[in-house]
């Protein structure tokens, strides 16, 4: 596994199939359940599942385990998973597991459905909601200060504080042309 600072780990499908499986098969008690899938910082080219692996997680589940799965939160879904969900999920993945996907923006609007503390959320996740929060544009590709010039301080002058520094030519040419 190899994980970069603030980053999610990358883990191979293989991997996360054993893991999901192992978790189902150890910790699960009777009755529904949801899965959490967090997306946060998730790199297309780096980290990210994708729908393959998804989708062969989901049939390698025994019949009854797919029967009890009510939900698959997506937490931090971007805009290229979305729309590729959305326009290539119900074709390639398993129709239960497609009508099953709810997206999920916000950690404060998955406290609406399973209750703060129940599941723990890594400080990378929690660290890539305070930016949505602050930038909410950003979880749907639209980063609009890309050079992050509203970080910048202020500047402590205004171009009114020059006005008196004019010439007397230019204070009479501006009172009358402009």
């Amino acid at each position: 596994m190899n994980a970069r600072a603030g980053a999610a780990p990358v883990i191979g499908g293989d991997r996360l199939k054993k893991y999901v499986l192992h978790k189902l098969r150890t910790e699960l008690p009777e009755g529904p359940f949801c899965l959490l899938y967090m997306h946060s910082t998730v790199q297309s080219d780096d980290n990210n599942p994708g729908m393959s692996i998804l989708r062969r997680v989901y049939e390698d589940l025994p019949p009854e385990y797919k029967e009890r799965l009510q939900i698959l939160y997506f937490l931090h879904p971007g805009l290229r998973s979305r729309l590729a969900i959305a326009t290539l999920g119900r074709l390639f993945l398993s129709g239960g597991l497609y009508w099953k996907i709810k997206y999920v923006s916000r950690l404060e609007y998955l406290w609406g459905d399973i209750r703060k503390g129940e599941v723990e959320i890594p400080d990378f996740v929690i660290d890539h909601d305070k930016i949505l929060e602050h930038r909410p544009l950003t979880d749907y590709g639209i980063e609009p200060d890309p050079l992050h010039l509203a970080d910048m301080p202020a500047v402590g002058y205004s171009l009114g504080r020059y006005e008196d520094k004019w010439s007397p030519e230019d204070r009479w040419y501006s009172r009358n042309y402009m």
